[in-house]
């Protein structure tokens, strides 16, 4: 066919279609827009953080650590020529406002505090109130903070606030720092000091728990090889390397970035299911829109065109569509994109989010388009079987296609979809995976879409009831769409209300576990020489279930005789939890007694007084790789320790009593450096009183309210649930469109049976309760096994995947299916607005 031909023929074949079109093109328009919105979300957010190393990091490489950096790192860093440095410290201190006029202590405020240095910081910028250099903001007795902390404790700048203690000037407010990236989950508000003054607070002294960092500054005309290379040094030469990270500007924050592309995977595969079920609706549209045209095709094959010229017409007429279809819903994912700052309630800031976003355009382009064709080519293969003598003979219908090629055609469909699930998730296991998953609940609503249509054809024929009759014969007619639209609505009712139920139970969890005689506070850095005044202080308050055990750090060396450097180089893959389970910091303890919700289920407590004994959590016992009979060997601030393992214990997590993975016998630590953690629980008040008396008299212990800390932990759960049923509610606005069009596309048809309807005695009323018993029927069904399959789905990642207890609860269920039939019956009667206006006569002439 000539290119001018074929260009005029497609213009031809489109007239008289626009409806039909104009679904196609919403159909796939919203599952593109839901792919263009995660993966240009996640682009922006990577470029950011990627473009915005140095900044991020404030110096070109850092060294940090629990512990205060060698002689070692400076004698090596004085060599250095043309390096500039400066020191940070960070920890988790109380601050106090003054004393009220009445006597009492002032309010108090659990705060993140920062130490900096003169030169703080090399990159990015530090935004402050009032706008002035920080050295000349602090000096010794000065303090930036937070606006939250002023807030809190109703402070102005020049007030005085306490800290360790010791009275400091607020000299302003500290609006931004380049080297923070706020989750929502801190502790507390930031406030600023110099070194000079958190030394003046007594906040260092001996077991205090402090972060260390140095940050480096490399001459300008350095690059970034020169970084990875100090960095290299700097590993080389530092005693105890373990203890310490040393990350330069190129590293980018690999941990979050890791987080990061963990969050895209599934978000591309929730984006990816209303494609899906987009592309559902795109076939159900070509089909309808074919069996209009097999009058029109039977006259193109008279005219002397040939099958295969036939099927690359309307196969370049579904690309064309495809095109529009995907860079409107580009458009609409750009939109999306410029919309989550907002959305996400301040948990995506508005400076990293970027709308120039080719790659994901490209992609939304590349993704729609080959689906598009892909769940087309079953209905556009059937152009080829239409015979030319459906011009003489209008009953004469396509052959119908061999087992081989049926079978063909949806080997070519499965591959397809495997291929972009893959490209979607990045990952071969994970695009199975979900293709598998998808194929499965695919079928099993098609099975229930089949039963259905089985069962009502059976039934309407013992109905007495016109409209029960005639609304249940509808769902059994020939050519009706039942299978399509309870697959789409299915899997639409299925996301939203799995992804609602995750997080549902996961918030109820987080406050339904924890028991009646849970703490409501903890304690950490309490030093033993201060334990028995700080006892004294909690009980004076009414402090009740009060629990205390010392805490010593320490890292494993050796698991029966193979050092932990060697097994975690022989890790698997991408097993960072073993590598990070071998490499961490211990928080060891040492107890006589088994502790309360601690179950010992193998081996014996403390059974073998020849031998320094510990016992381990069993799963974290399975992650080390060892047993009862193993033996371990510690590095306590460089005394090693050699224990025998001889108990395995299981420990109930949801009690929030101080609990360890590592139990030590007594006798074996107790000389060691450590400190105490306390957990106990106060009347109404009690926290706030207890927590300004500590921060008068003991200003480094640190208090965290447990409550306020699992409030933090939902509030953040509750913004990433609504972005996930953002994305699942473009699922479900996909099955809704696929029903709206499944209608449209048949309003001719429609058409017929309003005229015959209305002749037999009916009213419009009438025909739309007909309609509407129709459309019920598809929005129970699909709304009854999505409720169940989200319902399975919510229940396997919050007792499988969270280890939590199912709280089990009826209401989002019903309202599912209720929600799933009204939505069904009012996008159905919508569409069939047009066939139910139209008069008999005007069908009798067409006919």
């Amino acid at each position: 066919m000539r290119p001018g031909l074929y260009v005029r023929s497609l213009i031809r074949e489109s007239r008289g279609s626009g409806g039909r079109l104009a679904f196609f093109v919403l159909c796939l328009s919203v599952g593109v827009a839901a792919v263009v919105a995660v993966a240009g979300l996640a682009t922006s957010l990577d470029r950011t953080i990627r473009g915005e190393a140095r900044q991020l990091l404030a110096a070109d490489v850092a060294v940090s650590g629990w512990r205060a950096t060698p002689p070692a790192l400076d004698a090596l860093l004085d060599g250095e020529a043309g390096l500039q440095r400066t020191e940070l410290r960070q920890l988790t201190t109380v601050v106090a406002a003054p004393a009220l006029p009445d006597g009492r202590p002032g309010p108090t405020q659990l705060v993140q505090l920062k130490a900096v240095g003169d030169t703080y910081p090399f990159y990015g910028s530090l935004r402050l109130d009032p706008d002035v250099p920080l050295r000349e903001l602090l000096g010794e007795d000065g303090v930036v903070v937070a606006p939250e902390l002023l807030r809190r404790l109703q402070l102005e700048v020049g007030a005085t606030l306490l800290i360790g203690g010791q009275p400091f000037h607020i000299a302003g407010r500290v609006l931004a720092e380049p080297d923070r990236l706020d989750t929502g989950l801190s502790l507390g508000p930031r406030a600023f000091v110099s070194l000079a003054g958190l030394a003046r607070t007594g906040l260092l002294g001996f077991g205090s728990r402090v972060y260390s960092r140095v940050l480096l500054r490399l001459p300008d005309a350095a690059s970034t090889d020169a970084a990875a290379a100090l960095a290299a040094r700097i590993r080389d030469a530092l005693p105890d390397a373990e203890f310490y990270e040393v990350e330069t500007h190129t590293d980018a924050q690999p941990a979050l970035r890791a987080g990061l592309r963990r969050a895209e995977r599934f978000l591309a595969l929730v984006a990816l299911l209303s494609l899906v079920v987009g592309a559902i609706g795109v076939a159900e549209t070509v089909r309808s829109w074919l069996a209009g045209r097999l009058d029109s095709i039977a006259v193109l094959r008279c005219l002397g065109l040939r099958p295969r010229e036939v099927v690359t017409l309307y196969v370049g007429q579904t690309l064309l569509l495809a095109l529009v279809g995907s860079a409107i819903g580009s458009v609409a994912g750009l939109c999306l994109i410029a919309a989550v700052p907002r959305i996400s309630g301040g948990l995506v800031p508005a400076v990293a989010v970027s709308l120039w976003q080719p790659g994901a355009v490209a992609r939304g382009l590349a993704v729609g388009t080959g689906i598009a064709l892909l769940f087309a080519l079953p209905p556009l293969a059937a152009c080829r079987r239409v015979s030319p003598l459906r011009v003489i003979r209008r009953d004469v219908e396509p052959l119908p296609p061999s087992r081989l090629v049926r079978g063909l055609t949806l080997a070519v469909l499965g591959a397809g979809t495997l291929a972009i699930a893959v490209v979607q998730a990045r990952s071969f296991a994970f695009g199975a995976g979900f293709a598998g998953a998808l194929a499965v609940v695919a079928a099993v609503l098609a099975l229930a879409a089949w039963l259905l249509a089985r069962v009502v054809g059976t039934l309407a024929r013992r109905v007495s009831a016109v409209r029960l009759r005639h609304g249940l014969a509808s769902l059994a007619r020939p050519g009706a769409d039942t299978l399509s639209s309870i697959v789409a609505l299915g899997l639409g009712t299925l996301v939203v209300l799995g992804m609602y139920l995750v997080e549902g139970q996961l918030a109820r969890s987080l406050a339904a576990e924890l028991p009646d005689d849970a703490p409501s506070s903890f304690f950490i850095d309490i030093q033993p020489d201060q334990w028995e005044g700080v006892r004294g202080i909690l009980e004076s308050e009414g402090a009740s279930a009060l629990r205390s055990v010392p805490i010593v750090n320490a890292r494993l060396r050796t698991i029966d005789g193979r050092s932990v450097e060697e097994l975690a180089a022989q890790t698997e893959g991408d097993d960072r939890r073993r590598r990070w389970t071998l490499t961490r910091e211990q928080n060891l303890t040492y107890l006589a007694e088994l502790p309360e919700g601690n179950q010992v289920v193998e081996g014996r407590w403390w059974a073998d007084p020849s031998r320094a004994e510990v016992s381990i959590e069993r799963e974290f016992a399975q992650g080390l790789g060892v047993s009862v009979g193993s033996t371990i060997d510690l590095d306590v601030q460089g005394v090693i320790v050699p224990l025998s393992v001889t108990s395995l214990r299981q420990v109930d997590w949801r009690s929030f009593r101080p609990n360890f993975f590592l139990v030590v016998e007594p006798g074996v630590l107790e000389a060691a450096p450590q400190q105490r953690v306390a957990a106990a629980r106060f009347p109404d008040g009690g926290d706030e009183r207890v927590e300004a008396r500590l921060a008068a008299s003991y200003p480094n212990v640190v208090p965290i309210r447990i409550r306020e800390v699992l409030a933090k932990v939902a509030g953040v759960l509750a913004q990433i649930g609504q972005g996930v049923r953002l994305l699942g509610g473009f699922t479900l606005l996909s099955g809704l469109a696929i029903l709206a069009g499944a209608v449209g596309a048949s309003s001719v048809r429609r058409g017929r049976e309003v005229a015959l309807l209305k002749t037999i005695g009916m009213t419009r009323r009438d025909v739309a309760l007909v309609f509407a018993l129709e459309y019920a029927l598809v929005g129970l069904v699909a709304g009854l096994i999505g409720a169940a399959g989200g319902g399975a789905l919510a229940w396997f990642v919050v007792t499988r995947g969270m280890e939590l207890e199912w709280l089990a609860e009826a209401t989002p269920f019903v309202a599912a299916v209720v929600l799933a039939v009204a939505l069904a019956v009012g996008c159905g009667l919508l569409a069939s607005l047009r066939a139910l206006s139209r008069r008999p006569i005007e069908v009798l002439r067409s006919e």
